[in-house]
Formats: structure tokens, sequence, C-alpha cells
């Protein structure tokens, strides 16, 4: 392929990145402490266990750095607020009913159950179960139809299954299975539609699956998988509408499948995945749509990902992601949106974001966030959803571990930094409340706090944006819905950086330059985003294309007019006549419908140009939001389109993309295969294939004259699907009997508006492409 490189002198060109997504705010800065090992920083308050109990947020956190105090917060600075300060370290905060309940720490008491209504007379120690100052130690917090299950240890019972309905009498041990100081240890605690399941070890019959109904005598011992003394260390205990699954052994064929109803004959091994003795050791387990999804190995396939029905028959490999007998190992399965969403490598990547849909078609690597080979592990993790936008936390060389953001597709995967470098801001606690994602967050400067993603009008703004020059620009232009949006403020580096004072005229002083924008919307919510600039020294040429004009080529000839080159017509030219009219230099899309802002320019036109002629690059020939490049170009009088420039900062290696061709009177068009953009460049032969055309439509593409393909000439008045009509009439009829004028309305290129171009309007009135530009 050859690509010709010609001169031509660039301004403003601007290739963007659009994901509408909010930056993190932050909530509060609870604890104003000066760090005294880091200048113009804070402590952090170390806010922990953040809990969604009806509809607001709780969580501990040190506002002098010592003491931990109960909080609460419904999103806003104003409204977060102590509750109290606690006797000690809390933790487990859950919310069952109308309490919040948690472990706390008090001399003289230890760890005991504690409860609070968002009240500080409202939050009080519930039970001292263990008498002394060691206290029970409470765990395994589980909400069954509003009472609250837990483990405790005593002195006189060990460490049993005790239930509570918040108060001192309510809180009881439920079954004191190893009878006497003994423990049955229970553990894994889980809700299948109003019993709880649990494992624990009666002394008999080692650690097996155990359920309850509340009642000592309801608190029986589901089956004996692994017969005698042994345990079938039953784990990952997973409901899956209204069906226990979890893996155990039953001492012949290692760790595999099983399910439970709740019955000795119904619980069953549900395949034994490696057969014989070795262990399949499905872990992960997942509810997707009625479906359990999980990882395992069947001594062939490596560790993949794999589903069930239930039945032997339906439980089956899903996705051989690394073929053969390697491991993809897929990790943090989790269902998002109707989706799963998890880790895995395929030999070629790390542990990369991958999706599910349960098909192999459907099972695809959305990113590989850390580029490098199968050691570069970005690991995705905390996986959770709000406004049907994932949010997860991973890790790549220049941002350390972030929090990140994806809509499944790999453009709209996006880390959303906070501490700026490779220190990685130590994202953890992800928890959603309605709209409004919370996490903590050390952004370097403030300590570890509660930062917010909340739901608000989206600023319409490029995240990415590559420019050819480094301003004068304006920073609210960049802003589609800005007047929607009052008191913006911009900063520069970062979300508490310098202010922008003059953000309508920003000169870019680096090779990378960004800027955050905070303005409230009408309702009363805070709406941020950020814009990242890239600008380019030199622009490069991209590739060339051919394609051919109806309204300027001659038949027999073979090729197109130069008039409108040869009277001087073009933009910037000086026109040869007196009496004609001078066209302002530069490219001729800067107006309506284009909007096209790029600056390209020549000096001095080559004899053999025709015109200028919009050349873009997408990925969906249908779809013009998919457009990835576009640039002005020169169009030779032989339809060689020979040096289209540009910044070609999104195009791809080895990527195949649609060219799309629209003229100032001829009716746009888009290639109807991809061309794969390779070294560098591009090439696209226009005049030997004919154009997309829309199925189930009465569209046209291209006009085969002369044994060529040509673009339909006519199509003076754009609109979003391109069409040649009565419109186009209006424009000629205004400018009828025009000469020596570079118009739109001279559809023959000839340089004169008649009765000639009127004919070629009249031969394809009606025409439309169905394309959408």
């Amino acid at each position: 392929m050859l690509v010709v490189r010609k001169t031509i002198l660039w301004g403003l060109l601007l290739l963007v990145s659009s994901v509408y997504a909010q930056y993190p705010l932050l909530l509060k800065d609870i604890n104003l402490q000066a760090d005294p090992l880091a200048t113009s920083a804070t402590l952090g308050s170390d806010p922990r266990f953040l809990t969604n109990h009806n509809g607001i947020l709780y969580f501990t956190a040190k506002q002098n750095g010592s003491t931990v105090g109960l909080w609460k917060s419904s999103g806003r600075n104003a409204t977060t607020a102590k509750v109290l300060d606690l006797p000690g370290t809390a933790y487990a905060l859950t919310s069952v009913g109308s309490s919040l309940y948690f472990v706390a720490d008090q001399t003289g008491y230890g760890y005991e159950l504690w409860k609070s209504n968002g009240t500080a007379a409202g939050t009080t120690r519930v039970k001292d179960i263990n008498d002394g100052p060691l206290g029970s130690m409470p765990s395994g917090f589980t909400n069954v139809n509003g009472t609250l299950y837990f483990v405790a240890t005593t002195a006189g019972a060990g460490s049993e299954l005790w239930k509570s309905g918040g108060t001192d009498a309510t809180t009881v041990i439920v079954r004191d299975i190893v009878t006497g100081v003994g423990s049955s240890n229970p553990q894994q605690l889980t809700n299948v539609n109003g019993t709880l399941y649990f494992v624990a070890n009666d002394g008999a019959n080692g650690y097996e699956l155990w359920k309850t109904n509340g009642t000592a005598a309801g608190t029986t011992l589901v089956k004996d998988i692994n017969a005698g003394i042994a345990s079938s260390n039953p784990q990952y205990l997973t409901n899956v509408n209204g069906t226990l699954y979890f893996t155990a052994t039953n001492g012949t064929n290692g760790f595999e499948l099983w399910k439970s109803d709740g019955t000795a004959v119904g619980t069953v091994q549900v395949k034994d995945i490696w057969s014989g003795s070795m262990s399949g050791m499905p872990h992960y387990l997942t509810n997707v749509n009625g479906t359990l999804y999980f990882a395992a190995n069947n001594g062939q396939t490596g560790i993949e990902l794999w589903k069930s029905n239930g039945t032997t028959a339906g439980t089956q490999l899903a996705v051989d992601i690394l073929s053969g007998n390697g491991s993809s190992d897929p990790r943090n399965l989790k269902l998002l949106n109707g989706v799963l969403y998890f880790s895995a490598t395929d030999g070629t990547t790390g542990q990369e974001l991958w999706r599910s849909d349960g098909t192999i078609a459907g099972t695809k690597l959305v990113r590989n966030i850390r580029v490098g080979g199968e050691g570069s592990n970005s690991t995705p993790s905390m996986f959770n959803l709000r406004k049907g936008i994932v949010y997860f936390t991973a890790y790549d060389d220049f941002a350390g571990r972030e929090l990140w953001q994806t809509d499944g597709t790999e453009a709209a995967t996006n880390v959303l930094e906070l501490y700026s470098g490779t220190t990685g801001s130590g994202i953890s606690n992800l928890t959603v409340l309605g709209d409004t994602l919370f996490f903590t967050a050390d952004d370097g400067k403030k300590g570890s706090e509660i930062w917010k993603i909340e739901a608000c009008m989206p600023l319409r703004m490029a995240s990415d944006t590559t420019i050819c020059h480094k301003g004068p620009l304006s920073l609210p232009a960049q802003v589609a819905n800005y007047g929607s949006f009052t008191t913006p403020i911009w900063r520069k580096g970062s979300y508490d950086g310098p202010i922008v004072t003059n953000p309508t005229n920003v000169r870019l002083d680096s090779a990378v330059t960004t800027f955050y924008l905070e303005a409230q919307y009408t309702t009363g919510c805070t709406s941020t985003a950020k814009i990242t600039f890239r600008t380019m020294t030199m622009p490069e040429g991209v590739g060339s294309i051919r394609v051919l004009l109806e309204g300027a080529y001659r038949n027999g000839v073979g090729s197109m007019t130069t008039l409108l080159n040869q009277m001087g017509l073009l933009p910037g030219q000086t026109p040869v006549s007196s009496l004609a009219t001078k066209t302002p230099a530069g490219q001729p899309y800067r107006g309506a419908p284009w909007y096209y802002m790029g600056e390209e320019t020549v000096p001095i036109y080559e004899t053999s140009v025709t015109d200028w002629v919009l050349v873009s690059l997408r990925t969906d020939p249908a779809n013009p939001a998919t457009t990835v490049f576009k640039a002005a170009a020169l169009l030779q009088n032989d339809g060689l389109v020979p040096s289209i420039q540009g910044c070609p900062s999104r195009l791809k290696e080895y990527t195949n993309y649609y060219v799309a061709v629209e003229h100032r009177n001829h009716l746009p068009i888009v290639a109807a295969t991809p061309t794969l953009f390779v070294n560098g460049g591009f090439f696209y032969d226009f005049g030997i294939n004919q154009s997309y055309i829309p199925a189930n439509a009465p569209a046209v593409g291209q006009k085969l004259q002369d044994t060529r393909y040509m673009m339909y000439a006519g199509d003076i008045v754009k609109g979003t699907s391109a069409e040649i009509n009565a419109n186009d009439m209006t424009v000629w009829n205004q400018t009828n009997g025009s000469f020596g004028k570079y118009l739109a309305g001279d559809i023959n290129l000839d340089g004169e508006v008649n009765a000639l171009d009127r004919i070629l309007w009249i031969i394809n009135n009606g025409l439309f492409s169905g394309v959408r530009f």
C-alpha cells in the first residue's frame, strides 16, 4: 500500500473519546488533622464497613485519628455526621430491619453485639453474651427474615450459632451443637429462602452441612456427606433460585460440585468434574440468572469457566478461554446488569477484565488494562454496578490500583485515577445506595476518606482529546451541554488543582494536560468530568483513497475537471478574473452540517487538484457515532486523494475501519467493506467498489458510469440521512446565474451555477443513500 505525503498546514483537529462519566467527588474530609509526614495533607479518617441501612450510608471513622466513631450520611457533605464515638474498635455493620447491628469493643466487656437506630441514644450494646473482658467475638452476621443470626463464643458453650431480635431477651443460642464447652464452629452462614444453612462440626461427623429454622429442634445435620468423623468441608455455599450449591468431598471423588434442597436425599453430587479421586474444585460459585457459573478444573482443560443447571448433563465447560490444558483461571465472578464479569487470562494477556453471556461467542476480553504478556496482571476485582455502569478496581503500570469503569466495551473502559502517579489510591468498600456509588480511597492529600460518584446530569465532554496545536482553545466549547449548568469551576492537573481563571482562552504547556470540571445542575446535584488534551507537534499522513465525483467527471476523458483550480476559485486562491470572488483559505467543511474544525490549508494548489473532500473512518458503516478519525483532503482529477493527514491517536494497527467520504454537493458514501489500518496507513478504492447500501431500504450507493463507480451529484443541502430532493433546488435557485464563485450550487464544478447543474439534479432527484452522517 502506498501512502503519498503532501505538505498541508494544520491547525486544530480534535479526535475524541466520548465517555460521559462522573468523576469522583469527596463526600467529606472527616479528619482535618495535618499529616506530619506530608506537606499540605491531612491524615484521613480511615472509614470502614460502608453499609446501606434503609437508604442511609453508615460506616465507622476516626475523626481525630484514634477514636472510632459510628457515622451516617445521606450522600451530602452537610448530612454526613457522627452518630457517636464508640468505646473501642468496631466491625461487621449489618442492616436487619430497623436496626443496624455491629460488633464493638468496650473495656470490661470485650467484643459484643451492638445495635443502632441512627441516634446516639439509640446506639447500645444488645447483650453481654460472654461475661468478662474478652467478649463473645460475634461474627458471620446474616439476616434471615428480620432476625440476625451469628456465631458467638462463650465460656460455657464454646463457639456456636446464635440469633437476636435486638433485645437482651431475644438474643439467645440457637442450639449448643457440641454440648458443653466444646465448639461446633459454625461458618459460611447462608440464607436460602428463609432457611439458614451453615457448616459445623458436631464432634462425630466432622465439618458437614447443617440447616436451621431458628429453633434447637429445627437445627439439624442435613447430610453426613463424608461419612464418619471425616469432614466433607462444604465451601462456597450459594443460593440459586432456592437450591443450595456448594463444593464438598465425599472422601472418594475429591472436592466437586454438590447441591441440596435441605433433605439428605436431595443433597447430591451434581457432577464429578475431575473424574476419580482428584478434585475439580469448583470455586467462585455465582448465580447468573438462574444458572450457576463457577471456575473448575476437569484435568484436561485446566481451570476454566463452567456452568450448571443442576444436572450432570447440564454441568459443562462454558468456555475454554485458554485452550488446551492451560488455565485461564477465572476469578472474582460477578453478575452485573445481566452480564457475568470476571478476571481471566487467555495466555497472551495476564489476569484481565472479561465478560460472558455463557456462550463462546459472547465471552470476550473487555480490555487488556495492563498491557504485556501473561505475567502482566491488572487483576480486576471489587465489582459493583451504578446506573448501568460497572465499577471495579484494577492495576496498571501508570496509575497503580485505581477505580475503573466500563459499560462492557473496550472504548468505554477507563480509569478514574485519584492518586496521581503509580502509587494507587487504595480503593475499597465499593457500596451503592440508590444511584450513588460510595467507596474509600486515599488521594495522597486527604488520607483515606469516603468518595462518591453520584447520579447527576452528565457533562457531555470528551474524556480524551488529541489536538495538533497547543492553543488557544476554549474549555467550555468542549462541553456540549455547558449551558445547563451553573457555577462551573475548571481546575488544572487534579480535582483540587489551581483554578483556571480564563477557561475560554487556554494554552497547553505540555504534551499531556488534564483539566477537571465541577458544576452544579439545576436540581442541585454536582456534576464532574475531566478532559485530557494530548498534543502532536506534527500531523501525520495516515492514508489515501480513490473516489470520483459525478458532477466533475468528464465522460470519454476518464478524469474530472480542474476548472475551479484553473480559475483560482478554490479556497485561498487568487481568482484569475477580476470579476470573480475570492474564497477564504482553509478547508470548506467548517460550517453546517459538518462543523469540522480542522484548519487544513495549502499555500499553492497543484494543477491536478479538483476540490476538497472530507474523509473519515468509522467502525460501523451505519453509525456515524463510531467515527474515530476525520480530515479534509485534496482530491485530484484522477480520483486519487493521495495524502489524508491528521492526528491518528485513536487508530489501531491491524484494525479494520470503514472509510466515509463527503463532498459539498455530492451524495456522501461509506465503504461497503472495511479496510485494514496497517503500518500506519490505509487505502481504499471507491472507483472499483460499490459503496455501502443499507438493507431493506430503497437506497443507492454510487453511480456506475464508464465502468467506474462515482458519487451521485446534486446533494447540496445536507441532512442526517443523505438525500437529493427539492431542498437542493431551493439553494440552486438562490444562486442560479452566479459565476466566478466557489458555491455549492455549482454541481459540475465549472465555476458557474446554471442549467447544466440543474440537469444533473433532475437526473438524480429522489435518490438517497440511507447512510447517516
